[in-house]
């Protein structure tokens, strides 16, 4: 009888060390994950604009031209936010103000002109 004991204390014992090995693999891996994209957004904003355009740089030539013209514009220092879209009302007034005709209109004229259907 104290063998059985013994033998079911053991497997009761082994079951919860490897439940707390578990459970402290997945909590080591959601602060893993949850922590290094905190700083990286934090970092990034402390960072002086010759830091970023350096910075660019050492991605590609490419990436740099365009940091360095987003600096010298004059939103350089506004966090860009995907929800502030340009909406429709202003995207039709700035194509009627414009004196040069559209992509499209120019293809439509041409389309007409090649069918003869004007």
């Amino acid at each position: 009888m104290p063998r059985n004991l013994f033998s079911l204390g053991q497997t009761f014992t082994r079951k919860v060390m490897a439940l707390g090995l578990m459970l402290l693999l997945v909590l080591s891996g959601l602060f893993v994950v949850a922590d290094p994209s905190f700083a990286v957004t934090s970092s990034r904003d402390k960072l002086k604009s010759e830091d970023k355009i350096d910075r660019a740089y050492q991605y590609r030539v490419g990436t740099g031209v365009l940091e360095e013209e987003k600096q010298d514009s004059p939103s350089a220092n506004q966090i860009f936010k995907p929800e502030d879209k340009a909406n429709l009302k202003s995207v039709k007034e700035s194509q009627a103000t414009d004196s040069e005709k559209s992509l499209v209109e120019q293809g439509k004229e041409l389309l007409e002109k090649v069918t003869g259907n004007k």
